[in-house]
């Protein structure tokens, strides 16, 4: 999760703000509407597919744990 974070930090739009895995990026103004295309590719790139259409939902990109559980972790 660091290395999300680390991205994340370079995305956002304050530097000011501490982003941290429960952060809300979007409803606490982190990233805005241009960085999630960043952070979409980002997780993109990581997982080595591209996303599905029901995968890039406000709940899945909600905060870096959101993302974490959403598309890093083993699926069981």
């Amino acid at each position: 999760m660091d290395e999300l974070l680390r991205f994340i930090g370079g995305l956002r739009k304050e530097s000011g703000i501490p982003v941290g895995p429960d952060t809300l990026l979007f409803k606490d103004k982190v990233l805005d509407s241009l960085n999630i295309l960043s952070l979409i590719g980002y997780v993109e790139e990581r997982i080595g597919r591209r996303l599905l259409d029901d995968e890039v939902s406000m709940q899945n990109f909600e905060s870096a744990r959101k993302i974490s559980e959403a598309f890093f972790q083993e699926r069981r």
